[in-house]
């Protein structure tokens, strides 16, 4: 297809040749239409620019020197010229009529009720060495009545029957072993449930420390999380090396603190 050959007819005067590219940069310029007669070579007739457009991109087009004649009863009118816009002024905003302004009074901030401070009186050392005395005695007589089942079930057979000394001493030795396991069971495991449980919960006190009015809680007077509680019994056994030093500070500290309440951030005071 050649570059060139697209003939329009604007205002009943023949113009180009154009190129594909020149016509449809006429078309977006609004130079002309697709309604405007056009030629293009190969073609018997003036058609709408449309027509042969399409006619251009389905054949081969020869250049052709000469056009055919000018029909003179389809004119088209010309394309009209866009109306060129006009300013409007704006007038002036004219400002609301306002109240008369009245005095602002600014509302006082309301705070929240501030908490009240509670007034924390430290247990003193006896009630608590009492209370320590209670709890163990708690965890620890299970263990000791049955130590003495176990005892009793060793030396009364030999009421009526004879049991050699060998095989007593190793029934001993099985019933202390057995019995030492059984207490460092109770220490730790049972005694962490039982201190760590209800020292955290709702009474904050072991049967021994609510017995004498006294409980556990945190620096601000109030009750202790199962973690916190669970510190200061691992701490405890810090306090017990050596000999029970960790306890005896709460003689010499003005709120009654022993390491391990040190430790967890505790304080024992009277219920």
């Amino acid at each position: 297809m050649s570059a060139m050959g697209i003939t329009v007819l604007k205002h009943n005067v023949p113009w180009g040749p154009f190129t594909r590219e020149q016509v449809e940069d006429g078309l977006s310029r609004g130079d002309f239409t697709v309604k405007y007669l056009a030629h293009a070579p190969g073609l018997k007739e003036w058609l709408p620019l449309g027509e042969v457009l399409d006619y251009v991109d389905r054949n081969s087009v020869p250049r052709m020197p000469s056009l055919p004649p000018v029909p003179a009863s389809r004119e088209l009118p010309p394309v009209p010229s866009a109306p060129e816009p006009v300013e409007i002024q704006a007038k002036p905003a004219t400002p609301p009529i306002l109240p008369p302004s009245s005095p602002v009074v600014e509302k006082p901030e309301i705070l929240p009720p501030a908490k009240p401070e509670i007034e924390l009186t430290p247990a003193s050392f006896l009630p608590r060495l009492i209370a320590f005395f209670i709890d163990c005695a708690i965890l620890f007589v299970p263990v000791a009545i049955l130590f003495v089942l176990g005892a009793l079930a060793i030396h009364l057979p030999r009421l009526w029957q004879r049991i050699d000394n060998e095989t007593l001493n190793q029934e001993w030795e099985l019933l202390m072993r057995n019995t030492r396991q059984l207490a460092w069971l109770v220490a730790i495991a049972l005694g962490w449930l039982y201190g760590a449980g209800l020292e955290c919960s709702r009474s904050q006190a072991t049967i021994g420390k609510s017995w004498m009015g006294i409980k556990v809680t945190d620096e601000h007077g109030e009750r202790m999380s199962f973690l916190r509680a669970t510190g200061r019994y691992a701490a405890k056994y810090l306090s017990a090396l050596p000999c029970f030093l960790g306890f005896l500070m709460a003689l010499f500290s003005s709120r009654g603190l022993t390491f391990h309440d040190r430790l967890a951030g505790t304080r024992v005071v009277r219920d």
